[in-house]
């Protein structure tokens, strides 16, 4: 599989997907969703990739949003308002149905339309120069989609701080950490690297018994909380009667594990 704005590699069990539009802050266009929609139905189909990590390319930012030069928006595609899609519908890797793991690592900027990748995620991690913020309401526009896919995983007094302030403050990697955007601040040299090492970990495990749990965890968000808990019975009924008669448990080592 070859793209043009983003490149990919898959190796032991992981699919490394960097973003690689540098000359445009990795601002994504229609061409990026088109290769994301394409890309999520291809790694979904391939039994050899088992976790997802989403980076981007060396430069000032992970992804700006939308390329205001660009657009998102096909060539003469019609924008009456009831017939406009999202661009989540095509970048998500949630939205599309995929259910292994996706870890993002952070670098720089990381503004507006990134947290359709961010909202989805399954970790995310950052380095000590990465700063998160919403421009939309400094430019006049609402800013809704995003924000509200963010629920899930910022709390909403913070949310509403990144969304009503706009360009005049950023969140810096630590307050990441503390809000729970990130779940890991690391230097920028090792971040690529510090991701990839939790991919082969998560890629070790088994597939099933992965998925499984992603997405328990993922439908859960969408329904009350009492409901929620009653309705995980059935992911452990399906999915572990496959996965454990694959699964040697005698065999499984106690690993060096590591604290956090």
């Amino acid at each position: 599989m070859t793209y043009e704005t983003i490149l990919l590699d898959i190796s032991d069990g992981v699919a490394t997907v960097t973003l690689n539009r540098p000359e445009r802050l990795n601002a994504f266009n229609r061409d990026m969703a088109d290769e994301f929609k394409s890309l999520w139905a291809a790694l979904k189909r391939d039994d050899s990739v088992r976790v997802v990590v989403l980076q981007a390319t060396e430069g000032r930012a992970f992804c700006t949003g939308v390329d205001i030069k660009d657009g998102w928006r096909a060539p003469g595609e019609r924008a009456q308002p009831f017939e406009m899609d999202d661009p989540g519908e095509w970048l998500g890797p949630k939205s599309n149905k995929v259910w292994k793991p996706v870890i993002i690592a952070v670098h720089g900027l990381c503004a507006g339309g990134a947290f359709y990748w961010l909202n989805e995620a399954d970790l995310i991690l950052c380095s000590d120069d990465a700063t998160f913020f919403d421009p939309h309401v400094t430019f006049g526009m609402v800013s809704a989609v995003e924000p509200t896919g963010a629920l899930c995983r910022m709390p909403f007094p913070e949310i509403q701080r990144m969304v009503l302030l706009g360009n005049d403050e950023r969140i810096s990697a630590q307050t990441a950490l503390r809000i729970s955007l990130v779940t890991e601040v690391v230097s920028r040299e090792s971040l690529h690297g510090r991701a990839r090492e939790l991919a082969l970990l998560i890629a070790e495990k088994h597939p099933l018994a992965v998925q499984g749990s992603v997405r328990a965890m993922w439908d859960a968000l969408s329904l009350p909380h009492e409901t929620a808990v009653a309705n995980a019975l059935k992911y452990t009924q399906l999915g572990n009667p496959i996965s454990t008669a694959e699964v040697n448990r005698a065999q499984i080592k106690t690993p060096i594990w590591a604290l956090r």
